[in-house]
C-alpha cells in the first residue's frame, strides 16, 4: 500500500511541479491586471508542496521506527489537505483567469464594434466629401455659367443699344434737318426721306430678326422637315440674288459633279432663310467679276451637305467663331460691301439649322474665300432614325 502511494505521489509530485515551473517560466507574460494565472501558480505549489510531503511520507526506509503510525496518519491528512488547498487555489485562479478572459473579449469585441463604427463613419465622411467635391464642382459650373450668361447679356444689350442707335441717329439726324428747312431743294428732300425709310427698314429688320431668334429659343417656331430635292431650294435663292449678284457683275456656278437629284430632309421655310443669308453674305464680300460655286456632297452617311463658296476676303481663323454671335461679324467684314448687315443673320440661320437637326459651320484659309456649309439630315438617314 504504501509503494502504491509514493508511486502515486511521485506521478502529482513530477506534474504539479512541471506545471508550477512552466507558470513561472512564463510569468512574465502574464498581463499585470490578469490575477487568475498568479493564483493558479500558487495553487500549483501548493499542489507540488503536498505531493512532495506525501512522497516523503511514503518511504518506509525513512521514517520506519522513528515516527508512530499516528504521526504518519496525520501526515498523510496534512498532505492531502494541503493538496486540496492548492486544488482550491487553482479553481480560484482558474475562475479569476475565466474573468479575465471574458473581459478580454468583451474588449476586444467593443473595440471591433468601435472598429466598425469608425470604418462606417469613415466611409459615410468619405461619400459626403464626394458629394460637396461634386456640389462645389456644379456650383463653379453654374457660377462659370451664370457669369458668361450675365456676360452674354451685357454684351448683347450693348451690340443692341448700338444696333439700334445708328439707325435711330439717322432717322433723328434727318428728321431735324427737314423739320429745321435745312433741305433746301426738293432733291435734297427726297434724299434724306430715303435715307430715313431705308434706317427705318434697317431697325425694322433687326427688331424682326431678333423676335425670330426669341421664337426658335423659346420653341415657338416649329420646323417641318419633308424629304425634297437640294436643287430646288438652291434654284430658288439664287434666283432671288440674281439682280444683287448681277449687280456686281457675280456669276453662280454649281460643282463638276452636281447631283441634280440630290434629295434631303429640311423645313423648306426654315432652309430658304439660312441659303439666302448665305448667299447674300457671299454676294455682299466677294469683290466684283467673281464667281460664287455651289455644290452638294453626299459622301455622308447622315448629312447631305451644301457647299457655297466665294472668293472675298476669307475670315481669320481666330475670328470663325464669332460669326454665329448675335451682332457677330468678323473684323474684316465690318466695313465691306451692304452697309444694312447687322451681324443677325448667321446667328438665326445657325438656329434654324439646328431646329431641323442639320448644321452649319464655315471655312476659311484667313486670306482668300469663305465655304459655307449647310448640313441637312440626308433622305437614308432619316428613313433609319424613324424606322
Amino acid at each position: 500500500m504504501d509503494e502504491v502511494r509514493l508511486l502515486i505521489n511521485i506521478l502529482w509530485t513530477t506534474l504539479f511541479v512541471s506545471i508550477s515551473i512552466y507558470f513561472i517560466r512564463k510569468s512574465r507574460l502574464f498581463p499585470k491586471t490578469d490575477r487568475g494565472m498568479p493564483v493558479m501558480l500558487i495553487g500549483f505549489l501548493c499542489l507540488s508542496a503536498g505531493s512532495v510531503l506525501g512522497i516523503f511520507m511514503s518511504i518506509p526506509a525513512i521514517f520506519d521506527g522513528l515516527l508512530e503510525a499516528n504521526h504518519v496518519r496525520q501526515s498523510y491528512v496534512i498532505a492531502d489537505v494541503i493538496r486540496a488547498l492548492g486544488a482550491l487555489i487553482v479553481l480560484n485562479g482558474i475562475i479569476f483567469w475565466g474573468k479575465e478572459l471574458l473581459s478580454q473579449y468583451q474588449l476586444i469585441k467593443k473595440n471591433n464594434s468601435l472598429e466598425e463604427r469608425i470604418s462606417r463613419q469613415s466611409d459615410l465622411l468619405a461619400a459626403q466629401s464626394r458629394d460637396i467635391e461634386i456640389r462645389t464642382i456644379d456650383y463653379l459650373e453654374q457660377k462659370e455659367a451664370a457669369i458668361e450668361a450675365e456676360r452674354s447679356k451685357t454684351n448683347f444689350l450693348r451690340n443692341t443699344s448700338h444696333e439700334f442707335r445708328t439707325p435711330l441717329n439717322a432717322i433723328i439726324g434727318l428728321s431735324d434737318l427737314i423739320s429745321e428747312g435745312k433741305a433746301s431743294t426738293r432733291e435734297e428732300q427726297r434724299e434724306f426721306a430715303r435715307m430715313i425709310s431705308d434706317s427705318g427698314r434697317k431697325l425694322l429688320k433687326i427688331i424682326d430678326t431678333l423676335l425670330e431668334i426669341a421664337r426658335i429659343k423659346s420653341g415657338e417656331y416649329i420646323a417641318n422637315p419633308q424629304p425634297a430635292r437640294v436643287k430646288d431650294i438652291i434654284d430658288q435663292c439664287t434666283a432671288l440674288l440674281l439682280p444683287k449678284a448681277h449687280a456686281k457683275s457675280i456669276r453662280f456656278e454649281y460643282g463638276e459633279d452636281f447631283p441634280e437629284y440630290a434629295e434631303a430632309v429640311y423645313d423648306s421655310n426654315a432652309t430658304h432663310h439660312i441659303l439666302t443669308k448665305i448667299i447674300d453674305n457671299a454676294i455682299t464680300y466677294s469683290p466684283e467679276n467673281t464667281v460664287i460655286t455651289i455644290d452638294v456632297d453626299q459622301s455622308d452617311e447622315d448629312f447631305t451637305k451644301i457647299h457655297i463658296s466665294d472668293e472675298g476676303p476669307g475670315i481669320p481663323q481666330d475670328q470663325l467663331k464669332t460669326v454665329f454671335e448675335i451682332f457677330g461679324r468678323a473684323e474684316k467684314w465690318q466695313h465691306r460691301g451692304d452697309a444694312e448687315n447687322t451681324g443677325l443673320g448667321l446667328a438665326l440661320a445657325l438656329k434654324m439649322a439646328e431646329i431641323q437637326d442639320g448644321q452649319l459651320t464655315i471655312e476659311s484659309d484667313g486670306s482668300k474665300g469663305t465655304t459655307c456649309i449647310l448640313s441637312l439630315p440626308a433622305y437614308r438617314s432619316a428613313n433609319l432614325k424613324a424606322s
